[in-house]
């Protein structure tokens, strides 16, 4: 037998299934066998953006995933359609065409010849026939009718607004383009300028983009992705009027101004102590002249103006603002007059550029507040009511007391004093009544010597002092139902000066000092930890509770009066989304022209459809111009045209579409590709969408998802595509990282690219190396190596062909024939699972064990060995194809075989599905092996990932295993 070779292999099959077109999708009028249309399935990946580097090792992973399925999925019955194309506009070609010289038309030719031969070489099973581009004037003819279109209702405009701005390539930045505040092209600190920009009211389909989220069989992980992104929330929007002059004075005069805030928390009003708003906040201006310090804040907006929206909205960054001193806003729920201020964490196209803060409940506003010494005012108290151990009694009075808890620090040492009960298992601060006429360090004092004896204790007033926590309980030692009012107060010893207490005392409890790290866990009681934490970390609390100081609603539930409180104010209760409109201009030459025409008599004018496509002009120069404009402006024949409606003199519309533009709808061209009176037509449409499943990395499953979904509801609402999805099912996978775990990247020069190793160790052993290198979902690091034993995993399948035997020989031995035929039905069922759950590297490892057990026979049977390359022919096509047709002598494609199956009966004695359950509820399954002892069906259990999520870290007291059925794990 001659050895593997893969250098004459899979060149071979390559030429053979080109010529043959193997992958070629059947058109919808097809049918199958004479008899109704056939299943289809849309197996579809993000299409390459073509760059100068070539492919690399990243893309190879989701082709090789897609393709994998697909053609499962061709050998299961199904019209497979799993196309590929080109996203070719973008900034990328012309970096790279203005560094290079050449013209991004010629970049864009030498990259996808390259992508091209790249992808032929690794024998993906893609449709060449309905291959795209986004740069040809015939793909984009149709981007720019979308275009149009969405002009037609309404849903493009142009709007004034800042952007991202590179004062050194004079070009505006997408926020994506934008690294670390600086330009990604050239590295120059960002700034922002105000310029007009084409839009598209992606807004008017945020609700729908949310709520359809819950029809499409997307990873949860991206779910939360996209509504993360969208901002759902619903919430109030009150008015606070802005007066000019001293608030303290009676010479003040109403400006006429006044400024709407959206809050999702109502509740918290009346604890507003200043108003923020953005520093380009048209209203800033507008009040500039009655403030008494025009220049400082002048000097504030510009710095503003040159740091990144990232920046700005960093959690973590120190924020920074300035005061409009002079001007105050009116709260309505109270009429107090409160400060108005301008800071650059709060975004002017974000709600409505203006926010009320509530230092006390809000984390960013206290901070805020803290470093420019503003009130700090608690409006909602939390409420703990006792659900567990001291469950209120119904037929018991109700005590209601005001308590103090007070931490006490140690004089000397990082130490802090608590109380031990000896009749009680609780552990707690040193807490006690305050009396009539006490203030709370008076009380905290005088609970702090009743208790410990320690006579000097200093109240340090912080701003979690005066924090009010409410409890609902059942005060065991007392036998009454208690509501306390508590307050935290911090005190530190000044010395252990201590005096003797009271033998009643001493029978109540021990004292024990313990450093902070222990301290929280010590303590029993939720609402103790609370004040704890507030005390020892200074922050706001966010959550819910009891109103306090809050006038009329002082004392109701925070969640139950959100709308009653805003109908007080004069507020109106609405719905928001954190969405803005998609910027859809581009200061640039590569990209689709924007089809409209700019007349001083007529105004905007689409170009007439007939007209499409406005073609990209040839020339020479395409860098920025001096004013920023895009470089086709300086093309005067091409900029000055007649005016579609008037006939008089006008100017074509010279900026160009984001890259976005064309991979927002390029799945549906492929339906349809060659299509010249439409996207697509509509009974291609009709057959081929939605997509069945798009895979595609993690990176790209917000903004290009969120404008894919857009668009394709656009189209079905004017009746071009008949579904409201674009996608039926969205998975992603992990990046290949470099060695050592970085991110590949051009700058780094570790962009790994294929071609040598398919030269090695051929194009097989890469696709099974990607596979199995490790969970499909997970980053995993390149390691050459380990190629190396995918490859000899593929030159061990090679020579079980020196084992082939005829069933007759095989069946002497019907015990070894039985084992193995339930080894093989095993193998079928396990690989064919794994493959629908993108469980690749299992699905190869479980193919290994197969090898590994028939290389021990002395002959393997024809049958076994045919039913092994048919499981491992998505995954190596080439090698399995080889031995299917030149050794077993078949004379059809392995690739047109059926899928097989696997006979339950074969292997229902060998396996078990073991259900887990943790606390009598069921929580997980798993398979093991029916002989399985209980020791290894419970490690098993105790490894499983959904049953560390629910043990959590809870001590398990008990497992029960009920062999072949159940284990329950007590916790």
């Amino acid at each position: 037998m001659q050895p593997y070779d893969h250098s004459k292999i899979e060149p071979k099959w390559q030429k053979k299934w080109e010529k043959a077109q193997a992958g070629k999708a059947k058109t919808p009028s097809q049918k199958k066998n004479g008899g109704d249309e056939q299943k289809k399935f849309f197996g579809l990946i993000e299409f390459p953006f073509p760059s100068g580097d070539g492919l690399h090792v990243g893309h190879i992973r989701s082709n090789t995933a897609m393709d994998i399925i697909a053609r499962k999925r061709r050998r299961e019955g199904y019209n497979v359609l799993y196309p590929i194309g080109w996203d070719a506009f973008g900034l990328p070609t012309e970096n790279y065409a203005i560094k290079t010289g050449l013209h991004p038309t010629v970049v864009t030719k030498r990259n996808t010849d390259n992508f091209r031969r790249q992808l032929k070489s690794l024998g993906f099973s893609f449709d060449w026939s309905r291959e795209v581009d986004t740069s040809d004037p015939k793909y984009y003819r149709w981007t720019q009718w979308i275009f149009l279109q969405l002009l037609k209702k309404g849903l493009a405009y142009k709007q004034k607004m800042f952007i991202n701005w590179c004062p050194k390539d004079l070009i505006g930045l997408a926020n994506e383009e934008v690294i670390d505040g600086k330009c990604e092209r050239c590295g120059t600190a960002v700034e922002k300028r105000e310029k007009e920009q084409w839009m598209l009211a992606i807004t008017k389909y945020a609700d729908r983009l949310d709520r359809d989220l819950d029809d499409v069989n997307f990873l949860e992980k991206i779910k939360i992705q996209q509504r993360n992104w969208i901002g759902k929330s619903e919430g109030a929007e009150i008015t606070f009027k802005i007066t000019a002059g001293d608030k303290k004075s009676d010479s003040n005069v109403s400006t006429a101004e006044s400024v709407t805030v959206f809050t999702t928390r109502p509740d918290t009003l009346f604890g507003v102590t200043y108003i923020v708003l953005a520093p380009e906040n048209k209203l800033v201006a507008s009040l500039l002249s009655h403030t008494k310090n025009a220049d400082e804040i002048k000097k504030y907006i510009a710095e503003a103006k040159i740091k990144s929206e990232i920046q700005r909205t960093d959690a973590g960054a120190e924020k920074t603002g300035v005061e409009l001193r002079g001007i105050t806003a009116t709260n309505p729920a109270n009429g107090e007059q409160v400060p108005v201020w301008i800071a650059d964490y709060v975004l002017a196209d974000y709600g409505t550029g203006a926010v009320m803060a509530v230092p006390a409940h809000d984390s960013r506003d206290f901070a805020f507040a803290k470093k420019y010494r503003l009130p700090i005012r608690q409006v909602i108290a939390p409420y703990f009511e006792n659900t567990t151990d001291l469950i209120p009694k119904k037929d018991l009075p109700i005590s209601k007391r005001a308590i103090v808890h007070a931490i006490v620090k140690h004089p000397s040492q990082d130490k802090y004093l608590f109380i031990s009960w000896k009749d009680h298992a609780w552990n707690s601060l040193i807490t006690g009544g305050i009396e009539n006429n006490e203030t709370l360090a008076e009380a905290g004092k005088r609970e702090i010597l009743e208790e410990t004896g320690y006579k000097n204790a200093r109240f340090i007033d912080t701003s979690g002092s005066s924090w009010e926590i409410h409890s609902y309980f059942y005060a065991e030692h007392k036998n009454e139902n208690r509501y306390m009012v508590a307050r935290g107060a911090f005190f530190q010893l000044e010395n252990e000066e201590c005096v003797e207490i009271t033998e009643d005392e001493k029978k109540k409890h021990d004292i024990v000092w313990l450093d902070a790290i222990k301290a929280r866990d010590f303590l029993t009681h939720i609402n103790q930890k609370y004040i704890w934490d507030i005390i020892q970390k200074e922050s706001a609390y966010e959550g819910d509770g009891k109103l306090i100081n809050s006038g009329k609603f002082t004392g109701r539930s925070s969640q139950e009066i959100l709308k009653e409180i805003t109908e007080f104010a004069g507020g109106k209760w609405v719905e928001k989304f954190k969405l803005r409109d998609w910027i859809f201009s581009r200061q640039r030459y590569w990209g689709e022209p924007i089809p409209v025409i700019h007349c001083e008599k007529c105004g905007t004018v689409p170009v007439p459809e007939k007209n499409l496509p406005v073609k990209l002009p040839k020339v020479k120069n395409y860098k920025p111009t001096e004013n920023g404009e895009s470089p086709l402006a300086a093309i005067t024949k091409w900029v000055n045209v007649k005016c579609p409606t008037c006939r008089g003199k006008a100017r074509r519309e010279t900026d160009t579409m984001p890259n976005w533009a064309g991979s927002s709808w390029y799945y549906l061209r492929y339906a349809d590709p060659k299509n010249k009176k439409a996207i697509a037509s509509p009974e291609a449409l009709k057959y081929w969408t939605p997509v069945d499943w798009y895979n595609g990395g993690m990176e790209h499953t917000t903004l290009h998802l969120l404008y894919s979904r857009f668009w394709h509801k656009f189209l079905f609402d004017i009746g071009v595509v008949p579904t409201k999805e674009p996608y039926v099912k969205r998975t992603s996978h992990g990046l290949i990282l470099a060695a050592g775990g970085e991110k590949m990247s051009k700058s780094k020069g570790n962009v790994i690219n294929p071609d040598a190793t398919v030269t090695t160790v051929g194009a097989d052993s890469l696709r099974l190396y990607e596979m199995f290198m490790g969970p499909f979902d997970q980053h995993i690091a390149w390691d050459e190596n380990g190629i190396v034993g995918t490859r000899r995993f593929i030159e061990r399948v090679w020579r079980l062909q020196e084992k082939l035997a005829t069933a007759t020989i095989i069946a002497t031995d019907t015990t070894a024939a039985g084992t193995k035929d339930t080894l093989i039905h095993k193998t079928i069922k396990k690989v064919s699972e794994d493959i629908e759950e993108m469980r690749f590297n299992t699905a190869i490892s479980t193919m290994m064990i197969a090898v590994n057990e028939l290389e021990k026979e002395t002959a393997v049977s024809i049958s076994h060995y045919e039913n092994l390359l048919k499981l491992l022919a998505p995954f190596a096509p080439h090698v399995t194809e080889e031995i299917w047709q030149t050794t077993l002598k078949h004379k059809t494609s392995i690739h047109d075989e059926a899928w097989p199956s696997y006979d339950p009966t074969k292997i229902a004695d060998t396996i078990s599905t073991i259900i887990v359950q943790v606390n009598g509820k069921m929580r997980a399954s798993f398979e093991t092996s029916a002989t399985a002892t209980e020791n290894e069906i419970q490690e098993q259990a105790l490894k499983l990932p959904e049953t560390i999520k629910w043990i959590g870290e809870k001590p398990v007291k008990k497992i029960i295993v009920v062999k072949g059925k159940v284990v329950n794990i007590v916790v």
